[in-house]
């Protein structure tokens, strides 16, 4: 197994990925969409990414859940070759003087994105210096969504702005991708499957053993309520000759 040879990454830590390197190098010169499945490491492009461009300035990244901001920091923070506490995260439960202080020393920042953005419309800092915004689960960038706010603050008063999108489902719509890539001003989309050349070496056959249990009396009666549920209202339906497909 080869490995990583980067800056700001230690050695021997990161698997060398061919597919990884080029959208992370493809992604260092354009603001860009990466749609790859789950399990084929998002995360490692991001990484790649995010070591090249803290030495420009500060790098954020936004998750839409406490759990997965979490799981960010425990990643970066071990494989980013950092000080210590130079990787924060925000949630809700960080009050402000805390955030700001902590936005003001630290160079790499996870936070849920309602907290950054209500930040931002406090005037409790600024994007100015951020020279990476990586939007993770990037396909909730739509209608009212605190992603939508921070892309378009970020494009707009950022020095050095660059966006990286992840993603393993943008959907089908393709105005909903536009949406999407408007809000983040994207312009380069990336895109992997486990049958392209340069990924099906990393792919392993996987052997799935089916089994079948049997449900609790728990479940069952709430299966029972539930199909009840809607039997009532299916029949209300049909009384009122709506065609029930």
């Amino acid at each position: 197994m080869s490995y990583v040879s980067r800056k700001n990454i230690p050695e021997n830590t990161i698997e060398a990925r061919s597919y990884q390197t080029a959208i992370a190098d493809s992604a260092l010169s354009a603001n860009t969409l990466v749609v790859l499945p789950t399990g084929m490491g998002k995360t490692a492009v991001a990484l790649l990414v995010a070591a090249d461009r803290i030495d420009t300035g500060k790098v954020l990244m936004l998750a839409p859940t406490k759990p997965l901001v979490e799981q960010h920091l425990r990643y970066f923070s071990k494989n980013l070759l950092l000080e210590e506490g130079d990787v924060v995260m925000f949630t809700g439960s960080t009050p402000s003087p805390k955030r700001v202080a902590a936005w003001n020393a630290a160079r790499f920042v996870i936070a849920t994105p309602e907290v950054i953005k209500n930040d931002l419309i406090a005037g409790r800092y600024g994007l100015e210096d951020v020279s990476l915004l990586i939007v993770d689960e990037c396909h909730r960038t739509v209608g009212n969504y605190a992603y939508v706010f921070i892309g378009h603050r970020y494009n707009e008063t950022a020095a050095h702005p660059l966006v990286l999108g992840m993603t393993a489902s943008p959907g089908s719509d393709c105005e909903h991708v536009a949406e999407i890539c408007e809000h983040l001003s994207i312009t380069s989309v990336e895109s992997r499957v486990e049958t392209d050349a340069d990924v099906r070496p990393y792919v392993h056959e996987r052997d799935l053993e089916y089994m079948m249990l049997e449900l609790p009396e728990d479940l069952w009666l709430a299966v029972s309520v539930l199909n009840g549920m809607l039997d009532d209202r299916l029949t209300k339906l049909a009384e009122l000759n709506y065609r029930v497909p």
